[in-house]
């Protein structure tokens, strides 16, 4: 089951990178430099980190805004025109915030 669970994750996140430009979605800045781009989809998220690692997390239940993890410890809880932007290696979370960027 696990294994089963493992491949059907990775194909769904090869998909979305493949049908997902690299210049659209939502851009954020947070307040330690980290820049992500993200594009929203209706159980998910593919976050693009400083415009080089993507990955896709999945939408969890949340009592405000929407949340969206990983395995790995990836977490972006977005409410509104900021986010919160977390990974496994850092000890706290960030705080970002919309941005406009140009085509």
């Amino acid at each position: 089951m696990h294994k089963t669970f493992m491949i059907a994750a990775a194909m769904l996140a090869l998909a979305a990178c493949a049908s997902t430009p690299a210049r659209t979605g939502t851009s954020y800045d947070c307040d330690r430099g980290t820049r992500l781009t993200v594009n929203y989809l209706p159980n998910a998220a593919i976050v693009r980190v400083n415009g080089r690692q993507t990955m896709t997390l999945r939408s969890t239940p949340a009592n405000s805004g929407q949340i969206y993890e990983n395995r790995s410890g990836a977490r972006l809880h977005r409410n509104g025109n900021s986010a919160t932007w977390n990974t496994a290696q850092r000890s706290a979370p960030e705080s970002c915030r919309v941005v406009m960027r140009p085509l």
